[in-house]
């Protein structure tokens, strides 16, 4: 079991007349999620608000385990692939027939905690980060074509284009990580509006020496002052404490002691 500490914040900045970003903090539910919408002005909003009401429907209700189950089982991974596959095809059809939702889509970063266990699943160019012992790692993958592009002479010309999206086509995968949890790891999550005006060393110092909700308050402050070009939202959780479930080596041989103990406590007895 994980207990963690968490906050969430989501901005206009100081140029977009809406804000298209949406984000959801469930501790409850170990769940955390940062949704950019594309595709226009309401559009955009409509799919960012899609994409992260459904993943949260979907892993609330009992049916997801079944679902997951059928994709090869019930865990936590299989449940969140799951419920990302099931928010595309909600934007998907909500798009389908409507001229102003036309491609409509948005990126999707999530994190879902399930015992001592973190996944991160992705898709677009929201990123992940693990801020661990001082230094950060991405959890995610950019999906984009700046990323594609083995030659870096042509990112200045096609700028954040993206290569996969939530929603404008029928199917989508999204690139996943598991990994063990360990007290003190900090996950940020964010939209490009704070990744494109903060450094991931700016991320690390603000978000380890900071209680969630006032980094999370620093860094969107941060963006802002930077321009604030976009909207920007982020999401951090901080571990306090793990629970490890008892399957590792030391529990493993703890509970071969255990049985030889009792043969032998039976052994006697007969005697």
């Amino acid at each position: 079991m994980v207990i963690v500490e968490s906050a969430g914040l989501t901005d206009v900045g100081r140029k977009r007349e809406a804000n298209e970003d949406r984000i959801c903090v469930d501790d409850e539910l170990g769940l955390y999620l940062v949704a950019d919408g594309m595709g226009g002005h309401q559009a955009g909003e409509i799919a960012s608000e899609l994409v992260v009401a459904s993943i949260r429907e979907f892993l609330r209700a009992p049916q997801a385990r079944c679902a997951a189950a059928d994709n090869g089982g019930p865990e936590g991974a299989d449940r969140l692939l799951a419920g990302i596959r099931w928010s595309n095809q909600v934007v998907y059809e909500a798009s389908k027939g409507r001229a102003d939702r036309r491609g409509m889509g948005s990126t999707v970063a999530a994190v879902y905690i399930c015992a001592d266990r973190l996944i991160a699943a992705n898709i677009g160019d929201s990123p992940i980060y693990l801020v661990r012992n001082g230094g950060i790692d991405p959890l995610s993958v950019p999906h984009t074509l700046q990323a594609d592009l083995p030659a870096r002479a042509y990112a200045p010309f096609i700028g954040n284009v993206l290569t996969r999206a939530v929603g404008p086509h029928p199917s989508v995968d999204a690139d996943l990580c598991e990994i063990s949890c360990y007290k003190n790891d900090v996950l940020v999550l964010c939209s490009d509006g704070l990744s494109n005006k903060v450094s991931p060393s700016e991320i690390v110092d603000i978000a380890s020496s900071r209680p969630p909700r006032e980094a999370c308050r620093q860094l969107v402050d941060l963006a802002n002052q930077r321009g604030g070009e976009d909207n920007i939202s982020v999401v951090a959780v901080r571990v306090a404490q793990v629970r490890r479930n008892g399957h590792g080596l030391w529990s493993r041989w703890a509970l071969r002691l255990k049985s030889a103990l009792s043969a032998l406590r039976a052994h006697l007895h007969r005697g």
